[in-house]
């Protein structure tokens, strides 16, 4: 006879060899939407301190230019997907990123001060959620 097909021991060395790489595979997957959600909300401190620096350009070359960069200017000027919900607050904002809430402290300064050279600063909070 001459019968063709995989034999049992066959069949369970492919299910067991499976099961093992699923083991394997799912917590880095799991890891890497959370690193994702981390590289975006560290993206977020990028944009914010670019836009911190350009509004406080504008102030120094142009003693004319009386626009003040409060947060909620700074963050109007920022792309914002991948965000699922930025809120702006006294002095904090949060963005919720993949359900994981980031948080950051924003010390205004619009340049008004007599030197003029003090330009607002953003810092990244530790949270429960987020910046762990």
């Amino acid at each position: 006879k001459n019968e063709k097909g995989f034999t049992l021991i066959e069949l369970v060395m492919v299910i067991v060899i499976l099961g093992i790489l699923a083991a394997v595979a799912v917590p880095k997957f799991i890891d890497l939407q959370g690193s994702a959600a981390d590289s975006v909300a560290h993206g977020i401190t990028g944009a914010v301190q670019g836009a911190i620096t350009m509004a406080h350009a504008k102030r120094l070359i142009s003693k004319s230019y009386t626009a003040t960069y409060s947060t909620s200017t700074i963050l109007a000027s920022i792309d914002t997907s991948g965000i699922d919900a930025l809120v702006a607050g006294a002095g904090t904002f949060t963005a919720s990123v993949n359900g994981i809430t980031y948080q950051w402290t924003y010390t205004g300064n619009d340049g008004t001060d007599s030197t003029g050279v003090n330009p607002s600063t953003i810092q990244e909070n530790a949270t429960t959620g987020g910046f762990s």
